[in-house]
């Protein structure tokens, strides 16, 4: 009775937590789709799958998003269950765009490297991150298996795919400013030159991608491959303040294009502390 009321106890802390970083994400995104930037990005997804601009888009999900973080504070109401299911699906649209953008490198002969789909492929974490957390106050176990199994290939995929652009001279090139700026990562290039530094920073999050696959037999591995991709989701913040990714044109802070690929980290992050809290169930 004891060891379940203390699971009880962590689940209910990791829930509080996971609930908190998907918060922080959709509130400071929100602020940037009631802008002309964010508008004018929007409108030009649309025309390239021939669809209208659709100037308002932008705005409705921004206030979405917003309903989203109310839900999030009342997550036992069936109203934010459902919001919350209805943001999820939601979630899982951005990543259509690899099959009708033009997100790859082409001078790397383009599919597998990707490039400006690195932001999209993060979405697949954060959909189930959204449906964790409605199933669970939903009492829809099915769906909650299913969507700690979504978070492990979410984590992964963006693990393993911008991982192994790391082993490339773009991609390289392209996070020199970002670990330059950092504290946390200034000192590789100290010891590495641009390029070897960043096969050190895929290597790392490749040792993570393995961990995570080897977690199903070794309760080792599941930690090293968790705790290796918390710490790069966590570390990557910094570049936030470091680089800086937000801007005060608008009169308060808002986040640039590279603050908005940044700050959906704290969902993967919060993908990789459900998934440690979870493990029994992910295994079963």
């Amino acid at each position: 009775m004891f060891e379940t009321n203390m699971f009880e106890i962590k689940s209910i802390r990791t829930l509080v937590i996971a609930r908190v970083l998907l918060g922080i994400f959709l509130l400071t995104t929100a602020m940037n789709r009631f802008t002309t930037v964010d508008a004018s990005y929007f409108a030009k997804q649309l025309v390239a799958v021939s669809l209208p601009e659709l100037a308002w888009l932008s705005a409705v999900l921004g206030v979405i998003q917003l309903a989203v973080v109310v839900a999030l504070l009342f997550p036992r109401h069936k109203l934010s269950q459902y919001m919350l299911y209805t943001y999820s699906l939601m979630a899982l649209v951005p990543m259509l765009m690899l099959f009708t953008h033009p997100v790859w490198i082409d001078s790397l002969g383009g599919f597998p490297a990707i490039g400006a789909g690195q932001g999209l492929i993060k979405y697949l974490a954060i959909a189930g991150v959204t449906a964790y957390i409605s199933s669970h106050y939903a009492g829809h176990r099915q769906l909650n298996r299913l969507s700690l199994k979504l978070i492990w290939a979410g984590v992964i995929l963006v693990m393993l795919w911008i991982g192994g652009m790391k082993f490339t001279q773009i991609e390289a090139d392209g996070i020199e400013r970002l670990m330059t700026s950092s504290p946390f990562f200034s000192w590789i290039y100290d010891l590495f030159s641009v390029l070897h530094g960043s096969y050190f920073i895929g290597i790392i999050e490749l040792i993570a991608v393995l961990g995570l696959f080897l977690g199903g037999k070794f309760a080792w591995a599941r930690t090293l491959g968790l705790s290796v991709a918390a710490l790069t989701f966590l570390a990557t913040q910094s570049f936030i303040i470091s680089l800086p990714a937000y801007e005060l044109s608008h009169g308060f802070p808002l986040l640039t294009g590279s603050g908005q690929f940044i700050v959906k980290d704290l969902v993967l992050l919060a993908g990789c502390i459900l998934l440690y809290a979870m493990k029994n169930k992910v295994a079963k």
